[in-house]
Parts: C-alpha cells; sequence; structure tokens
C-alpha cells in the first residue's frame, strides 16, 4: 500500500524516524494486532490500545478474557477507561476519533474448545495483558500458530513484558517486589508505564525490530518503587 497525502502529514514525525520511515509507516497500517486482557489487566491493555491507534496500527483486536479460576474478578486498573476516553459512544468509536486509520474491532470469548486457527488467524500479533488460565490458554495457541507473542504482568510497582514462551507461564517477580520498610516514590500509574512498555514491544515487533517476540525473554521489567527499569538490549 502507498500513503495518502493526508497520511504523509499525519504520521510526518513517525515517517522522519529511522526506525519507522514510509515502508514501516506503511507496515504499521496493514498490521493486526490482538490485545486480550484479564480483568486486572485491563489498564495496561487500553493504554496500550491507545498508544497503537496513535501510531497507526490499522486492526486493533479487542478481547476481554474472564478469570474463573480466581473465582471474583479482580478490579480492573485506574487506566481501564482510557481506550473509551475520545468518543462517549464506545470504544470503537473513541480509537476512530483518536486516529481515523485504526479500526478497534471487539472480539467475543469463544466456547470452549477453540482452534489454533479461529483465534490467531488474521492476527500478526498477540498482545495479552493480565493472567490466568485462560490467558495462558490463548498463549499457548498463538505460540502453536507460530506467530508472535507478548504478555505484559504486573505486581504491584513491578512489571515485565514477556515474548514467547515466557508470556505463556507465570512469570517470578519476587526480586522486583519491594521490602516491607522500604520508601516508595510518589504515586505513579504502573498501568500505564506496562501498557507504554508493551506497545513499544509490539511496534519493535511489527517493524521487524524485536526478533525475540517468538523466542523466550523477559524484554522489559521496571519497579517504580526503587525507580528500577530493565530493558533487553535490541
Amino acid at each position: 500500500m502507498s500513503l495518502a497525502e493526508a497520511q504523509i502529514q499525519r504520521y510526518s514525525r513517525h515517517i522522519l524516524l529511522p526506525q519507522v520511515g514510509g515502508k514501516g509507516q506503511e507496515k504499521l497500517l496493514g498490521a493486526a494486532v490482538l490485545i486480550a486482557f484479564a480483568p486486572e489487566g485491563a489498564g495496561a491493555a487500553s493504554c496500550a490500545a491507545v498508544y497503537l491507534a496513535a501510531a497507526g496500527v490499522g486492526r486493533i483486536g479487542w478481547r476481554r478474557v474472564s478469570s474463573p479460576e480466581e473465582g471474583v474478578a479482580k478490579e480492573e486498573g485506574s487506566l481501564a477507561g482510557l481506550v473509551s476516553l475520545y468518543h462517549p459512544e464506545g470504544e470503537a468509536a473513541s480509537l476512530a476519533a483518536l486516529n481515523p486509520d485504526a479500526r478497534l474491532e471487539v472480539v467475543a470469548e469463544p466456547e470452549a474448545g477453540e482452534d489454533s486457527e479461529a483465534a490467531a488467524g488474521g492476527w500478526d500479533l498477540a498482545l495479552l495483558s493480565g493472567g490466568g488460565t485462560r490467558l495462558a490458554a490463548l498463549a499457548r495457541i498463538f505460540l502453536a500458530a507460530g506467530r508472535p507473542l507478548l504478555r505484559g504482568v504486573r505486581r504491584g510497582w513491578s512489571g515485565a513484558v514477556l515474548a514467547g514462551e515466557a508470556a505463556a507461564e507465570e512469570d517470578d517477580m519476587d526480586d522486583f517486589s519491594p521490602a516491607e520498610d522500604e520508601e516508595l516514590l510518589p504515586p505513579a500509574s504502573p498501568e500505564g508505564v506496562l501498557g507504554a512498555m508493551l506497545a513499544s514491544s509490539a511496534l519493535g515487533a511489527l517493524l521487524g525490530k524485536d526478533e525475540e517476540t517468538v523466542g523466550s525473554t523477559a524484554l522489559a521489567r521496571f519497579d517504580l518503587s526503587r525507580g528500577r527499569f530493565w530493558a533487553a538490549a535490541r
């Protein structure tokens, strides 16, 4: 595809970036990313969706995944409504108002026994936020289909972006948890930080910058209580 004049103006700053350029922007406009999230991951998912839409990702799937093994659904993150901020008529209209090139598709949670082709078909990348057995099952479906996979996990003030097989496992965040007597930094939004990290990693994968999304690794971690941030070399 080629960029229209209005799109060249809209993405002029992106096109000037050597990491993106005109060809990269065309690739983003033709990309399809599925965002699936458990209740506790709604804030980071919402933030990531807004960043991806602003970047010009053309098709964004929006799939809420329940967590029956938790008994009672956890409270959604403080940023969970961000994706609906730009238009009063709902999520799809909101992202279209933010960027008319971005199309959000609400994906219904399927019945049990979903096959790999049905879940992974048509998506270039899966971006998962939160935990639980249903998200883990969805992660394994994408791995079996050979599709790139990212997952964001958060424990209080700490978080990480996991790629590939690591995204299908429960991550040990103990080494990023603050000590009980440690003074915390001023209030911040872990959901916002994690959502931005997820979006950044997703864009890198779509542009061919992050080959590790098919492997098994932690691309980035943070601990806001200690002011610590670590990202894998790219």
